[in-house]
């Protein structure tokens, strides 16, 4: 690690004990209002790029979270951990390719001088930086006499991680329509652009009526790749709520094989250029640069004029922008293979 990336960290965290400390000795007393400004200034050194952020509900089974915080270059993971004889609350903030970027002990009563010495450790919280979910006790200094503080956070730093990497890796999708006697609600596996698994987690109905429709739908949408099958008679509303609840998954997540957002990726002049792809149908509606590494000053007209010019002619067959001939065709070429031209 360069001496350059191990100080942004350090700066991070060291922002972050400032904001703590200003926030312990002024709040007592003070309106709700005060307390989510001082959240929000620490959520601000937390966050890779900083900028704005809103909560994302949190419906995985790792019970280590508690909150998610979600930005355009990250999140901010708030977790809780037992610690020695207390829990650990910290706040991990993880970029979007699941790079650790910020650690924050935001809570922690475990014994003074031991457990309590890890939330200012600088040693200690800088070497958990830059991890991507996979620390153990070899890896990094625990703080002495603190094994067990120390080991907390670091599960919490894992988790953290851990849940931005499993969900860019396309963990379950969940939707939700209305059944016959109530809500279905369906988790939605996918691997690329195909269905490899629908579930049927929760619902309402009679088994003896809707037993057929909720074991032939399911497995019906994965064999079709799509959501678009027949019914199964006698069990109308039920399938058409798990049909439902399956469309609500694909599109809540910017795919709907084929007819939502669609993802590809292709090389530039500097690295790859990813893009996402929406369509209505056989049209396309929308094209995003949502990556790239090209030099603003050259590659900016045509990371702006393409995408534009695609949607117009509704084709990735346009010409390119002067000056930027490896830019052009690497937005093109993404496009061609998110929409599998």
């Amino acid at each position: 690690m360069t001496l350059k990336k191990y100080l942004i960290p350090v700066a991070v965290i060291l922002a972050c004990a400032l904001v703590l400390f200003a926030a312990s000795a002024g709040l007592a007393g003070t309106e709700e209002a005060r307390e989510a400004e001082l959240f929000d200034t620490l959520m601000q050194q937390l966050l890779p790029g900083g900028g704005e952020y809103e909560a994302v509900e949190y419906s995985g089974s790792d019970s280590n979270i508690t909150a998610v915080y979600s930005g355009e270059y990250g999140v901010v993971v708030d977790t809780t951990v037992p610690g020695f004889n207390n829990p650990v609350r910290t706040l991990v903030g993880v970029t979007n390719d699941g790079v650790v970027y910020s650690v924050c002990v935001l809570e922690n009563h475990n014994t003074y001088g031991l457990g309590m010495a890890t939330m200012n450790d600088w040693d200690f919280l800088c070497s958990l930086t830059g991890s991507e979910g996979d620390l153990t006790v070899t890896d990094v200094d625990v703080v002495a006499g603190a094994t067990i503080t120390s080991s907390a956070i670091m599960s919490a730093v894992n988790s953290a991680a851990n849940y931005v990497l499993d969900s860019s890796a396309g963990g379950p999708l969940t939707g939700t329509a209305e059944g016959f006697a109530g809500p279905i609600t369906v988790e939605v596996t996918m691997d690329g652009d195909t269905i490899t698994a629908v579930t049927v987690v929760s619902n309402s109905e009679t088994p003896a009526v809707a037993a057929g429709a909720l074991e032939q739908i399911p497995a019906a949408i994965v064999e079709a790749n799509s959501a678009d099958v027949d019914i199964v008679a006698g069990a109308t509303y039920t399938s058409n709520g798990i049909i439902n609840a399956v469309k609500a998954a694909l599109e809540n997540a910017g795919s709907t094989g084929g007819d939502g957002g669609l993802t590809g990726t292709a090389e530039g002049f500097a690295g790859p250029i990813t893009v996402s792809v929406t369509m209505d149908g056989d049209t396309i509606t929308g094209v995003t640069v949502v990556s790239n590494s090209e030099t603003p000053a050259i590659a900016g007209g045509a990371l702006e004029q393409i995408p534009a010019a695609i949607v117009e002619a509704n084709s990735p067959d346009v010409d390119i922008v002067a000056g930027a001939t490896y830019t052009s065709n690497g937005i093109i070429n993404a496009v061609k293979d998110a929409i599998g031209a």
